[in-house]
């Protein structure tokens, strides 16, 4: 193997691909992340949902999105260290014995890349001709870019995940399913405690939207318990205020304009994860029947009426896809769980 040029090319292809899949992970405000961090993180989330489906473990898959990240970060730091590797393995001087100036052996040549890419520099391997010492530092810059990167990857992260846990907080805050927050900030029909509330988060949710495309891992950060879970608190939340816009003639102007902005901005929301994290559903998922909510203070529509007008709303397609990709159910949407 020492002496092919054939390493050294899938080397430096490596190295490009690791930098390139970093960069775009990290610094790419897109709606995915670079093509290693696709297959890894994706794969990983079908074959564990796949198990979840099976046996619900919500344990299971709150542990992911840390165990995944670093996994990620040590993924881009393996195939590093492969692609150096395989460039160093590719001239017989590349690296030598820095006291006898022998050739060094394939497990010397993993070392000397280890310690190179780590910054180390121990010495006792060193170039064996003068157009080789450029790579090493190139490497150890390499190195010192990629645990930098990592670091700043990982504190934002943590960041943008109690953001995001905070948000389903608030909203849960408000109701644990459609008829309670209708009820809670019902205001005789007038909901005025709503749009109040509704203010406030409307910045959150634009903001987890961007973090989204940012920090596309944050798909795989799923909350134990449902009232921390984002996917189940934005469903309830688009499925009241759709009712309280349909079904509410006590509207004024200004609540009723405020109620079209955030269902808007919801709907932003899910475009943004319905790039790539999620496919929507073919079919409208099950609305159940809303019995007692045409006895909600204000409400002037049959539950028929309110159950076909949740059911010709395009975006139930996204939300029901965005519940289940999350690793809940529908259901859990519209029942109250004991926690």
């Amino acid at each position: 193997m020492i002496g092919s040029t054939l390493a050294g090319m899938v080397g430096v292809l490596l190295i490009l691909l690791v930098v390139y899949d970093a960069i775009r992970t990290t610094l790419s405000v897109s709606s995915s992340g670079g093509p290693l961090t696709n297959r890894l993180v994706s794969g990983l989330w079908f074959v564990l949902l796949g198990i979840h489906r099976r046996q619900k473990s919500h344990a299971m898959l709150s542990s992911v999105g840390p165990w995944m990240t670093v996994t990620l970060l040590m993924t881009w730091f393996l195939v590093a260290w492969l692609g150096w590797f395989l460039l160093f393995c590719s001239a017989p001087q590349a690296v030598v014995v820095s006291t006898t100036k022998a050739t060094a052996s394939l497990v010397e040549r993993a070392y000397y890349t280890g310690y190179t890419l780590t910054t180390l520099g121990y010495g006792d391997y060193v170039p064996g001709t003068d157009g080789w010492r450029t790579p090493p530092v190139i490497a150890a810059a390499n190195g010192f870019f990629l645990f930098t990167l990592s670091i700043t990857y990982i504190l934002n992260i943590i960041t943008n995940v109690i953001q995001k846990r905070q948000t389903a907080l608030s909203i849960n805050a408000l109701g644990r399913d459609p008829r309670q927050i209708i009820a809670a900030t019902n205001d005789d029909g007038k909901f005025a405690t709503l749009v109040s509330q509704l203010q406030p988060l409307q910045q959150s949710i634009s903001t987890l939207g961007q973090q989204h495309l940012a920090y596309p891992i944050l798909h795989y950060y799923h909350s134990e318990t449902s009232s921390k879970a984002l996917s189940l608190a934005i469903a309830r939340l688009y499925q009241a205020i759709s009712l309280v816009y349909f079904a509410s003639p006590k509207l004024d102007t200004t609540t009723r304009e405020q109620l079209s902005i955030f269902q808007r901005a919801l709907e932003q929301f899910l475009d943004t994860l319905g790039g790539t994290f999620i496919q929507p559903n073919h079919n409208i998922p099950h609305i159940p029947e809303l019995n007692g909510y045409a006895e909600l203070p204000g409400f002037d529509k049959s539950s028929t009426e309110m159950h076909d007008y949740l059911a010709s709303l395009p975006y139930q397609k996204i939300l029901v896809a965005y519940v289940q990709k999350d690793g809940w159910d529908w259901k859990n949407v519209w029942q109250t769980e004991q926690e």
